[in-house]
C-alpha cells in the first residue's frame, strides 16, 4: 500500500518516515526531495529570505518532481515483485499537502493567483497517486520551534525572526487545511499526536495504526 506521512514543517515526518521504511523490510521511501537537491535548496533559500513572485513556481516545482518521483517509485516497487497487500511504498508527504502551502504564501496577493494556482493544481494532481492512508503527526508551536533547531536546517535557521509570523500562520492554518483535503479527495487518515512523545513512542503509535487499518477498500488492494 501506501501510506503518506504528514504534517506541519518540523513535524517529524521525514524521521518517522525513516522509521517506518526500516520496521517495514519490504517498504520503499520515497522522501520530499533530495537533501543536496541544488533547485529545491535554492527555491527555498529564495522563499524563506522572502523572494518576491517565486511562490507559484517553487510549488509547481514540488508537484512536478514528486509526480515524477513517485512514478519512478511504483516502477520499482513492480520490478522488485512487491505486493500491494503486504508491502508498502512510504512517502514523506505528498502532492496535496502543496496545496496548502500555495493557499499560505498567495493569500496575501490579489485573489486571481490563488484561482489560478487552483485550476492549475487541479490538472497536475493524479488522484492515483494518492495514499490509501495517511498518517498526520500534529505537533504544538513549541514543539515546532524546538524540533527545527534540533535539525538544524540553515536556511530556517537563518531566517527563522523574519519568517516567525509566517511559521506561525502556516502553524495555525495546517491542520484544518489537511483534514478538508483529505475529505475531499476521500484519503483515509489518522493523526498522532506527537507533544511530549520520542520518536520510538511515534513509531510505535504509527505501526499499530497500519497494522489495525482495514486496506481491503484500496483500489491498489487488488493490483
Amino acid at each position: 500500500m501506501v501510506i503518506g506521512i504528514s504534517g506541519m514543517i518540523g513535524s517529524g515526518k521525514s524521521t518517522l518516515a525513516k522509521g517506518l521504511n526500516n520496521h517495514y523490510k519490504n517498504s520503499i521511501l520515497l522522501e520530499e526531495f533530495e537533501e543536496n537537491d541544488p533547485v529545491f535548496n535554492t527555491f527555498l533559500r529564495w522563499f524563506y529570505e522572502q523572494k518576491q513572485n517565486i511562490d507559484i513556481g517553487f510549488q509547481s516545482f514540488i508537484i512536478e518532481s514528486l509526480s515524477d518521483s513517485f512514478q519512478k517509485c511504483v516502477n520499482k516497487f513492480n520490478e522488485n515483485k512487491l505486493n500491494w497487500k503486504t508491502d508498502h511504498i512510504f512517502l514523506d508527504r505528498f502532492n496535496l499537502e502543496h496545496y496548502i502551502f500555495a493557499v499560505m504564501t498567495l493569500k496575501s496577493k490579489k485573489p486571481k493567483y490563488l484561482k489560478g494556482f487552483d485550476a492549475m493544481f487541479r490538472n497536475l494532481i493524479d488522484p492515483n497517486e494518492n495514499p490509501d492512508l495517511a498518517i498526520y503527526i500534529d505537533i504544538n508551536f513549541d514543539t515546532f520551534k524546538e524540533r527545527i533547531t534540533k535539525r538544524g536546517r540553515k536556511s530556517e535557521i537563518d531566517n527563522y525572526e523574519q519568517n516567525e509570523e509566517y511559521f506561525k500562520e502556516l502553524h495555525a492554518l495546517y491542520k484544518d487545511l489537511f483534514v478538508n483535503l483529505m475529505k475531499s479527495f476521500n484519503i483515509p487518515f489518522a493523526v498522532i499526536d506527537s507533544n511530549g512523545k520520542n520518536d520510538i513512542q511515534i513509531l510505535g503509535e504509527a505501526i499499530e495504526i497500519i497494522e489495525k487499518f482495514d486496506f481491503s477498500k484500496s483500489k491498489r488492494y487488488n493490483y
